[in-house]
């Protein structure tokens, strides 16, 4: 950033209202710290996710487009108007949080021609090599690159993940590990009235996508075994392909409430009114609803997915992957029965997220992302602007 002309970023990222999941949070959360560290911002994102956006409506271009599970195809016109706000704008950096959608190497190539780096956050979940799914996404890690080969710089969440961009075939000089982070200050413990709200005494809660991975179900079916008293009740919190299957399944226990697709400012009050926050996925990058509870100071059990067992460690019960039960059972039956160590274990978990996971620390090392692509580009021979990756 320099006095005579702010840093300008495009970002291309993920609205809220009819989406809320961690790309969406991500979004939102970076670019507000952006704008707090000065940059001028133009959010970009499709009206599928939602009309929610972290900057001026004014700031702002919704764009249509086709989801398809994980896929978002653009319509036809997407590039053009996508072209001409980046003309107007004159970026300095664009940032895409990978994958915006199918044309994410055609927006990096804009951003070059126009003199601008790009910079992307690799979002993409990893699982444990040997399994079918793990397998499934290792490959889909081979597919990304070929169209990562524009972006000058790319963020990886955690060093596995920087491991398989690697093996993948993105250059090692250009990935830069940032785990996600959380605004420690608007997250954190705090009184709420969600005890009162169900009629429990004590709350277990699950917040985030409600898709197989993530198998809310099995944590309905796990938490129902335990034959808890009508006053322990299971709140479910978001939206997801699986959202009908899992209101079937509370419609038949009066003790597990599903929430539906909750806002910034009620994620905050379920967090901190909660006595158990769960996380059972299958496969994570490092979740940015784990962060949240942590940093809300709940009692947490987690798979060890991703990074989320080591961001959890000596801070909560972190879980196998598989087989989930009883695992998962025997966890929920530990914390549900001790206060003190539900107490010990949030006091960590906030303290770990402090130290580590902060967003103002998390918007630093961006910046330092993006002076360094800035540097790079600026003293490539011969070349006036950012060089495409071979």
């Amino acid at each position: 950033m320099t006095a005579e002309r702010p840093l300008r970023v495009a970002f291309f990222g993920h609205a809220q209202g009819r989406r809320g999941d961690g790309l969406s949070t991500y979004s939102r959360e970076l670019v507000r710290a952006l704008r707090a560290q000065g940059a001028v911002m133009r959010f970009f994102a499709h009206r599928e996710d939602g009309d929610v956006v972290p900057v001026a409506p004014a700031d702002a271009l919704l764009l249509q487009a086709w989801h398809f599970k994980t896929v978002t195809i653009p319509k036809p016109g997407s590039m053009r108007a996508i072209d001409a706000v980046l003309e107007d704008f004159s970026p300095d950096v664009v940032h895409i949080s990978w994958s915006f959608s199918l044309r994410d190497g055609a927006i990096a190539a804009s951003a070059h021609r126009l003199g601008a780096v790009c910079v992307a956050t690799f979002h993409l979940p990893h699982g444990p090599t040997g399994t079918a799914r793990g397998r499934v996404l290792h490959g889909l890690y081979r597919y990304h690159r070929m169209h990562m080969r524009r972006v000058d710089r790319c963020i990886a969440l955690s060093g596995e993940q920087r491991d398989l961009l690697v093996r993948a075939g993105y250059p090692a000089a250009q990935v830069v590990v940032i785990p996600n982070g959380v605004d420690t200050e608007a997250i954190s413990p705090g009184p709420s009235r969600l005890h009162d709200e169900v009629g429990a005494r004590l709350v277990v809660l699950y917040m985030g996508r409600l898709d197989p991975e993530k198998r809310v179900p099995a944590l309905v079916e796990s938490f129902v075994s335990l034959g808890l008293p009508s006053d322990h009740v299971l709140c479910i919190a978001g939206n997801g392909i699986q959202r009908e299957r899992i209101r079937g399944l509370a419609a038949r226990h009066a003790n597990v409430r599903v929430l539906g697709l909750v806002d910034a400012r009620r994620a905050v009050e379920l967090l901190r009114g909660c006595d158990v926050f769960v996380l059972p996925s299958t496969a994570e990058g490092l979740a940015l609803s784990l962060l949240e509870a942590m940093a809300s100071g709940c009692a947490i059990v987690a798979t060890d997915a991703g990074e989320n067992g080591r961001a959890l460690v000596d801070a909560g019960l972190v879980i196998p992957i598989h087989p989930l039960r009883p695992a998962l059972d025997d966890a929920l039956r530990t914390l549900i029965a001790d206060s003190d160590l539900r107490a010990r274990l949030g006091e960590a978990a906030r303290h770990r997220t402090v130290a580590d996971y902060s967003m103002s620390r998390n918007t630093r090392r961006v910046l330092d992302v993006y002076a360094a692509a800035r540097t790079s580009a600026a003293t490539a021979p011969g070349n006036p602007t950012p060089a495409a990756l071979p």
